[in-house]
């Protein structure tokens, strides 16, 4: 058997779909599936980048989506038997549907449908939706992560339920031993639009003065021009000390990896509040160390974070509501030791990779009756 990963970016773009793709790409080839990964060079510097991946020139790009004609012409010129597509959105899936030859198709839905975008995502999503339909159509089965999202995906595409079968997405487990938690508060991930940075220094801002000696950690990719426009927001506030920008780190690699970890370890309090999510993996990676989260209900976030259980869910993005759950965990110490015990349970049992890739292995198998 030979599979080849299909995605629009990958490492050493930092992001939740380039690790996910990467773990998937590797634990195959070390299982002894050979699996390329077919990506562009969009965003995308030349150092660092992973042997396993080849990276095309994107021709042009729209919206952070590429098109890139050397990608068309390799898979014109080479066979797979599995093209595992991620993130159905972009182009590069696709074109990788319509020159698929004999290959089948397994598609991940990294988050199916945004919970809350600006009009001009609306609008593109709105003319791009039939050729999703199309890909999902052509697709042999489909990976999404949750029952939120499979229900959405029915919902909103009108897919075959026989066709979509529910892989949560899934963390490599660290071993922790309990350390104490710093004053800080912990935002990592690409630091962009969709994910709300700005929700959280506004949070922040609100917070009794009680908490005025806890900093926020902004750690992951993030442009220039959006840093200075968080950095002035954050002045404007009269909150510009209490706000850092560190990082990105790249988890594939060892150093890098063991800081940005320390980072979840050290966390008194972790916040996602993404629009558009599948099941992030950042949010996975902040419970195994009991770390108590705050989350944005998006995609399939509440499907494993339990509201007041193993985390805390908020269902709108306001800062005020925000504000008020970051001062029940920073002064509740038993609610939040008792929020992050309940979490490392949750992901040591059902959320770990060893259990997800075999599911992906027997799809894979299942689909063409190769055993590897």
């Amino acid at each position: 058997m030979k599979t080849a990963q299909i995605t629009h970016i990958y490492l050493p773009h930092i992001g939740g779909l380039e690790f996910y793709v990467k773990r998937l790409a590797d634990s195959l080839n070390q299982d002894g599936t050979p699996t390329e990964v077919l990506t562009t060079d969009m965003n995308t510097q030349s150092e660092g980048r992973k042997p396993e991946a080849k990276y095309f020139s994107a021709t042009f790009q729209y919206m952070r989506n590429p098109f890139s004609i050397g990608f068309i012409k390799y898979l014109k010129k080479h066979d797979y038997d599995i093209l595992h597509l991620h993130s159905v959105w972009f182009l590069h899936c696709l074109l990788a549907v319509y020159f698929r030859k004999k290959a089948k198709v397994v598609s991940t839905i990294h988050g199916v449908y945004p919970d809350d975008s600006n009009l001009k995502i609306k609008l593109f999503l709105r003319l791009y939706k039939p050729f999703i339909k199309y890909v999902l159509n052509k697709s042999d089965v489909i990976f999404v992560y949750s029952v939120i999202e499979q229900e959405k995906l029915r919902k909103i595409f009108n897919i075959r339920p026989e066709k979509i079968k529910i892989v949560p997405m899934a963390i490599e487990i660290e071993s922790y031993q309990d350390q104490p938690k710093e004053k800080m508060i912990l935002f990592t991930g690409r630091i962009i639009p969709d994910k709300n940075p700005e929700l959280l220094i506004k949070a922040v801002a609100l917070m009794d003065t009680k908490f005025n000696d806890y900093r926020v950690a902004f750690v992951g990719l993030i442009t220039e021009t959006y840093k200075q426009e968080l950095i002035e927001l954050s002045g404007k506030l009269k909150v510009r000390n209490k706000v850092d920008f560190v990082g990105p780190f790249d988890p594939s690699i060892e150093n890098q990896k063991n800081e940005l970890m320390d980072y979840y370890k050290k966390a008194s309090a972790f916040v996602s509040l993404g629009s558009w999510e599948g099941q992030p993996t950042r949010l996975m990676e902040a419970m195994q160390f009991k770390t108590p989260v705050i989350a944005f209900a998006a995609g399939g976030t509440a499907d494993f974070v339990n509201d007041n259980v193993n985390g805390v869910i908020i269902r709108e993005l306001n800062e005020n509501l925000l504000a008020e759950k970051l001062e029940l965990i920073l002064s509740d110490a038993a609610f939040s030791k008792k929020l992050g015990e309940e979490a490392r349970k949750t992901i040591i049992n059902e959320y770990s990779w060893d259990k997800t890739f075999e599911k992906i292995r027997k799809v894979y198998t299942d689909k063409t009756s190769i055993p590897k």
